[in-house]
């Protein structure tokens, strides 16, 4: 496909999976709210998912693919089928994040492990630190690393979340660096992890650990981990009921219901009212956009731009 054929705002170097939101966890830090925890699908499904694979690849040539969760590893079938067609279709780098607790049985995960290295997967990303292993016991974790290890993935790491940054001294940091010496001996690198977002369960149980909260929060699109421009796309993520965004709850469609080259192909962030007003303006621009349709932003302020957007566009929902 020409790449005059595509839009200018978009390009997909890199696909991303939410196989599902259900988890074996329950986690203080865990970002997924309740709402999303009960959303349906329980999972992707898996033909759809493989067909956005295949087609994306062939009009982009992403160079990674990752499926994530909650727990992906809940779903082995669906995880595998993705990340066959990743490897069908020429996509090098096939990422999976899991906290490695399911199953339990060794003899199960050695199954799982095997399954994920003949479907391709060649980066796995491990999370452990004091909040996964309040419900996750170690000796499991330890266990099915060394069934990955053996079934022969080519890359392993530990994926840790810190409370407000990896530098700061907590009783929460504490404990995930004394996990990690504990796992040292592993021959698994240490990854740069990410820390705790104000949202979901850390706002019940890690709220005086958050930032202040502002009327006008300081910064745009960009700022924050996992964003970007959204006249500068760089990836898509995949949604449990096949929604694709191309930034949290950014929807711009749905593979279900429409083709996805086409989709990705006609997008243009200009065309979106709320879209528009955050390129042009900033949050100050949205919030203004949100007065007029009659949606006030709450006189209690936000904890960053992310939040004051995710939250003013809920109540904004974009068509498409």
């Amino acid at each position: 496909m020409a790449r005059s054929c595509l839009s200018r705002f978009l390009t997909v170097g890199r696909i991303e999976f939410a196989v599902t939101y259900r988890c074996n966890s329950h986690c203080q830090h865990c970002q997924i709210e309740p709402d999303k925890r009960a959303s349906q699908p329980v999972a992707i499904d898996q033909g759809l998912a493989v067909q956005i694979v295949q087609e994306v690849a062939r009009a982009y040539s992403p160079g990674s693919l990752m499926t994530f969760g909650g727990e992906p590893l809940l779903f082995p079938d669906i995880v595998c089928a993705i990340h066959a067609a990743a490897m069908a279709n020429g996509i090098p780098k096939r990422q999976v994040i899991t906290n490695a607790g399911w199953p339990r049985s060794a003899a199960e995960f050695r199954t799982v492990a095997s399954r994920l290295a003949d479907s391709g997967v060649n980066d796995i990303h491990v999370s452990v630190d004091c909040f996964h292993q309040e419900y996750i016991p170690l000796a499991v974790v330890e266990q099915n690393v060394r069934l990955l290890l053996e079934a022969g993935i080519g890359q392993l790491k530990w994926n840790p979340c810190w409370l407000v940054s990896a530098e700061h001294d907590n009783l929460w940091n504490r404990r995930t660096r004394a996990i990690l010496q504990a796992l040292a001996h592993l021959p698994v690198a240490e990854s740069a992890g990410n820390s705790v977002q104000p949202m979901g369960h850390a706002l019940l149980w890690l709220r005086d650990f958050m930032p202040p909260r502002t009327p006008l929060p300081a910064g745009s699109c960009g700022d924050l981990p996992y964003t970007g421009r959204l006249d500068e796309v760089g990836g898509i993520s995949v949604e449990t009921d096949g929604s694709i965004t191309v930034c949290d709850e950014l929807v711009i469609g749905n593979a279900a219901q429409s083709n996805t080259v086409q989709m990705l192909r006609s997008y243009d962030p200009y065309r979106f009212p709320e879209m528009r007003a955050l390129l042009e303006g900033g949050v100050a621009a949205l919030a203004e956009l949100a007065r007029i349709k009659g949606v006030e932003p709450d006189p209690a302020g936000y904890y960053s731009v992310c939040d004051m957007c995710r939250s003013l566009r809920r109540q904004l929902p974009l068509s498409f």
